[in-house]
């Protein structure tokens, strides 16, 4: 039993050793909506992001994640409207070794206008998180009932992220705290060679980004993310873009103690971007793998009378 809940306890919580409770992302710039409700009918379009996330490749029991979302605005009659609604739907899979995390949630956000040229909103997100531990030919002491009850149920939380958006056409900045209900996953025994507890810790997100026009037809768009969770360090993404009339941009990034990172982003066909990252590890597991894959592909569907394009942010979509 005592051998059986330390090993539970210690998959429970795998993912806090990457530092973080939730899902990595490099391409976060090309990902708003899934870390930030608020985002939610941010433009006058139909918006759709899919998702895949291979990290340290080659390392059979490192994270792979799946991700999707869809929102749009709603109330919004032209792109000069100064106030409106969006909502929208978004999932995630995350499987690390054994542990399995999924999460779905749908969102709604509130846009107004804060002055001539700069909007903002407030959103929230409400979803459930689901927990699996697969023991599948795992080697464990047999008959171990806490174990059994726990691979054989799923464990289900709620959960509430709310967001703050404001931006205009050459900046942004968000805000959005997941896991805020703080939910606990393990409790407490009382034996002393099992940690007190697992829960789910409050993680405070931060995006800001901003365009420069370098010509008429290049901009250069550097973006910050910082990330804070108690009981870790603070972790903060530098990105950089160089974006080519809006159909290509090609950047650099660095995550602290963790990865540098190269980008691509390419629009095309009207409708479709396409994203992708990769990260060269500079951390300790660069002792297992060197590198991470992340690809993205975004579909726009703009109303038939804005002409079926939409003419995206210089500094983030």
């Amino acid at each position: 039993m005592r051998i059986g809940l330390a090993l539970l306890f210690f998959l429970v919580l795998q993912l806090s050793v990457r530092g973080q409770q939730t899902p990595q992302y490099s391409h976060y710039v090309f990902n708003q909506f899934q870390l930030n409700p608020a985002v939610a009918g941010s433009k006058p379009c139909l918006d759709l992001r899919f998702g895949f996330r291979n990290q340290w490749a080659g390392f059979g029991e490192g994270p792979k994640t799946q991700f999707g979302s869809i929102h749009s605005a709603v109330g919004r009659k032209s792109e000069k409207a100064t106030n409106w609604h969006g909502l929208g739907v978004k999932f995630e899979t995350d499987q690390a070794a054994r542990f399995r995390q999924s999460m779905v949630a749908i969102a709604y956000a509130y846009h107004f206008q804060m002055s001539r040229e700069m909007y903002a909103s407030v959103g929230l997100f409400v979803g459930f998180n689901q927990y699996r531990l697969d023991l599948t030919n795992a080697l464990v002491a047999p008959n171990d009932p806490v174990l059994d009850e726990f691979q054989q149920n799923n464990l289900l939380v709620p959960d509430i992220t709310p967001g703050f958006w404001m931006h205009n056409e050459d900046f942004f900045l968000g805000v959005s705290v997941k896991h805020i209900m703080g939910n606990t996953l393990l409790e407490s025994t009382g034996d002393d060679d099992v940690p007190a507890e697992a829960k789910l810790r409050p993680h405070f997100n931060l995006t800001s980004g901003k365009a420069y026009e370098m010509s008429k037809t290049v901009n250069f768009i550097p973006s910050l993310r910082v990330s804070y969770v108690s009981a870790a360090p603070l972790a903060f993404d530098v990105n950089a873009f160089v974006d080519f009339d809006n159909t290509l941009a090609l950047g650099l990034g660095y995550r602290n103690g963790d990865a540098l990172i190269g980008m691509f982003k390419l629009n095309f066909a009207k409708h479709f971007s396409l994203g992708y990252a990769y990260d060269f590890t500079i951390s300790d597991m660069s002792t297992v793998s060197n590198s991470t894959h992340e690809v993205i592909l975004g579909i726009i569907a703009c109303p038939s009378k804005s002409g079926g394009r939409h003419t995206p942010c210089a500094a983030y979509d």
